[in-house]
């Protein structure tokens, strides 16, 4: 069975290692380690756009669908426009480890050290302080409640109100991921001892996940909310969110089980269908209604580390640690 890029995709040279993909329209940009931002589009043309000096540390879409947000080591918070305009938002002078984006509040957030950096229109209204420094960064899908992971747990805030002290949400350890369910029920992070910790809300009920023989580094829930799909494992770890108690006391389904390592799942935007990138480059698809597997890229010489489908979810973007890229209609 020959790999899904051969048949129906475009194997892209992206040029350096890919720290994430997002879909603008019919275009794929890509956050890379030189700093640049590759525009693919879906016929495989690209153009490359400076955008840091240095490494792209974290990106979201801009709150008008239309532009990308991205965060460098230089310090700097830059717009990208897949035109190729390039301007900046913010120098904060420290790496830029986070950033998080609503368009339904119009709120760009930087996470940097100890601080989460609040913008709203562009501008910035205000700062929040936390006790160490920052492991994640989610706002929840109304855009209204701000996650952030730290050593100790996490605080949920109302990110609009400035001097909101905060939900605390305690639990031992370094916390050094975190991601929010679609209706804002479940905060989850991925923490340094190979485990999820989460907690439900507004009671606060822990949530113990572990047996994973990694860190999870990566989420993705379904459109619906009942599945979690997380990194970290031979095959992606996904965790049920159905109930009152969610994945407490429930097996994990485990599709996709390969020899390496999951890096980077991505569940399709309107079907229970789910990508899987692997530590040795291959990528998968797999449909829950079935089982049913498509081989999308063979592997190749570096770690996935960028996967996301295109808003109708005909087309996916891969890219790889080693500067491999590809897209693939699916």
């Amino acid at each position: 069975m020959s790999a899904q890029v051969y048949d129906s995709g475009r194997r892209l040279a992206i040029g350096a290692g890919a720290t994430s993909v997002h879909w603008i329209g019919d275009e794929a940009l890509f956050a890379l380690s030189d700093g640049a931002v590759l525009v693919a589009t879906r016929e495989g043309e690209t153009r490359r756009i400076a955008a840091h000096d240095g490494v792209i540390l974290s990106a979201g879409l801009h709150p008008d669908g239309k532009r990308l947000v991205t965060g460098g080591d230089d310090g700097r918070v830059q717009i990208i426009a897949p035109d190729g305009e390039a301007r900046t938002l913010a120098e904060l002078r420290r790496w830029v480890d986070h950033l998080a984006t609503s368009a339904a509040t119009n709120l760009i957030v930087a996470g940097v050290g100890k601080e989460a950096i609040v913008f709203q229109a562009e501008k910035e209204t205000h700062r929040f302080a936390y006790p160490t420094s920052l492991g994640g960064l989610a706002l929840d899908a109304k855009g209204r409640r701000l996650a952030a992971s730290h050593y100790g747990g996490a605080t949920l805030r109302y990110v609009l109100t400035a001097d909101d002290k905060g939900v605390a949400l305690n639990w031992q350890g370094s916390h050094l991921a975190i991601t929010i369910s679609p209706d804002a029920t479940y905060v989850i992070t991925g923490m340094q001892e190979n485990a999820l910790h989460g907690w439900r809300m507004p009671e606060k009920t822990d949530l113990r996940m572990d047996g994973y023989p990694s860190k999870t580094r990566n989420f993705s829930w379904d459109k619906r909310g009942r599945w979690l799909a997380t990194s970290g494992a031979n095959a992606a770890i996904v965790w049920p969110f159905v109930g009152k108690l969610g994945p407490q006391g429930k097996p994990p389904l485990q599709p996709g089980e390969r020899e390496a390592l999951v890096t980077a799942v991505a569940f399709h935007p309107s079907e229970e269908m789910l990508a899987i990138g692997y530590a040795d480059g291959a990528v998968i698809v797999v449909r829950f209604s079935d089982s049913m597997g498509m081989e999308l890229d063979e592997p190749g010489e570096g770690a996935v580390s960028a996967l996301a489908w295109s808003a109708d979810g005909k087309h996916i973007a891969i890219g790889d640690e080693a500067g491999r890229g590809a897209i693939i209609a699916v």
